[in-house]
């Protein structure tokens, strides 16, 4: 096996290491639970379809009004103040956190062999 296969070969087991931890798990199960809630799924699908609609509005370089901005900000809000949204938004920005931790381990490995 040469350097790159055996690379890809500890990638893929990380990336089974990382399915099969805790963090991972309640991520999945946050998401699954906040799609087996029709009214937490409606929110964030609201709220993803607004925001998708600025950022297409802001491309096209057209200005988001006050009004619009106001409607959004109420929109996240009312997300958050929903119990399934939250607990879904908390496991996902622990996932990232996570991964941003191992990805920054990888770099500081690469760095401490550049030295």
């Amino acid at each position: 096996m040469d350097q790159i296969e055996e690379l890809m070969q500890k990638s893929i087991e990380l990336g089974k290491a990382i399915a099969q931890s805790d963090i991972y798990k309640d991520f999945k199960k946050a998401e699954y639970d906040l799609f087996q809630d029709a009214e937490a799924r409606k929110l964030v699908e609201d709220l993803q379809k607004m925001k998708n609609e600025h950022r297409g509005k802001l491309m096209a370089g057209i200005e988001i009004t006050k009004e619009e901005e106001e409607k959004i900000q109420e929109l996240e809000k009312t997300c958050i103040r929903n119990r399934q949204v939250l607990a879904s938004n908390q496991a996902n920005t622990n996932f990232q956190e996570f991964m941003e931790q191992i990805s920054g381990n990888i770099k500081n490995g690469i760095k401490s062999i550049d030295k």
